[in-house]
């Protein structure tokens, strides 16, 4: 049976490598000051992201909402209707569907059918039981992103994309 080597206390050292172990007080200290740099200088920068990104998101829910229209047109075999504010921007399915709110500072452009208009502010897109749909484009803005959301009239797909990609 072999034994066990242990160190002596306070000797300081591992047993069998002959080197001390850890970090020092000021190597922890160094590594925290360039941890607070970093982050410091980062933070400026998620400023300038933040809004695309809750953009993005927005024209990701607004296209999710269409494309859940449009199956449920297919579904239950009748016209289905997304209803958009542009002014109070929000958007919501059918006429007594929980309404939806983009964030805000949003500017949102409809194109849309004439016959789909209601007034200067709101507008629908209607999708039908064989997939089509009225069509039209929403765009929403805020600062420098730029997303559009594309509903394409003979097949009723939706797409969502950067338009300043």
């Amino acid at each position: 049976m072999e034994r066990t080597r242990m160190s002596r206390a306070g000797n300081g050292r591992c047993v069998g490598t002959g080197t001390a172990g850890g970090f020092t007080l000021v190597e922890l200290l160094v590594v925290m000051t360039v941890m607070a740099a970093v982050a410091a200088l980062a933070t400026p920068m998620l400023d300038r992201v933040a809004p695309r990104l809750e953009l993005r998101a927005a024209a990701q829910d607004l296209g999710t909402a269409l494309r859940a229209a449009r199956s449920a047109a297919l579904r239950d075999n009748r016209e289905t209707v997304v209803l958009i504010d542009v002014e109070r921007r929000l958007f919501r399915t059918g006429s007594a569907g929980p309404a939806s709110f983009l964030p805000e500072g949003t500017a949102l452009t409809l194109l849309t059918a004439t016959r789909e208009r209601l007034d200067e502010a709101r507008g629908r897109v209607r999708f039908y039981p064989d997939g089509t749909s009225t069509g039209g484009e929403v765009r929403l803005r805020r600062g420098s992103a730029d997303y559009t959301v594309g509903i394409d009239w003979f097949d009723g797909t939706v797409r969502v994309h950067d338009t300043e990609s």
